[in-house]
C-alpha cells in the first residue's frame, strides 16, 4: 500500500457537532481539534481530524483534479456529512483550490 505524505497541520478550538441526514447533536461547545492533511501520489488524499478530549478521530477522504501544472482542485470528499470550514482552510493554505467546494457547501 502506498504511503501518504503529510503536508501540514491545523489546530483550532470550535464547537463539535455530530451530524447525519436528519439531525445535529452538539457534543461540545468548545473543543480543541487537530487536522493533518495527507496527499497520495495520485489524485487522492485525506485529512485526519482528531478531537482528543472527546476521543474522536475522523478521516475525511479527498479527491482532487490535478491540472498540467500540478495544481490540485478539491472535487469530492467522504467520511463526514459536511466538510468543515477548517478543513477547507487547511487545504487552501496548502495550495488546493476549494472555491467551488465552498460555493456548493454554502448553497
Amino acid at each position: 500500500m502506498e504511503t501518504a505524505q503529510s503536508i501540514g497541520k491545523l489546530e483550532f478550538d470550535s464547537p463539535i457537532n455530530m451530524e447525519n441526514s436528519w439531525t445535529q447533536t452538539n457534543l461540545a461547545e468548545k473543543a480543541h481539534s487537530t487536522m493533518e492533511l495527507y496527499f497520495y501520489k495520485d489524485n487522492t488524499g485525506f485529512i485526519e481530524w482528531c478531537v482528543d478530549e472527546l476521543d474522536i478521530v475522523e478521516n475525511i477522504g479527498l479527491v482532487f483534479e490535478i491540472d498540467a501544472q500540478g495544481k490540485r482542485t478539491l472535487t469530492d470528499y467522504d467520511g463526514v456529512f459536511a466538510i468543515p470550514d477548517q478543513a477547507l482552510d487547511l487545504l487552501e493554505k496548502h495550495g488546493v483550490d476549494v472555491v467551488e467546494m465552498r460555493k456548493s457547501m454554502n448553497s
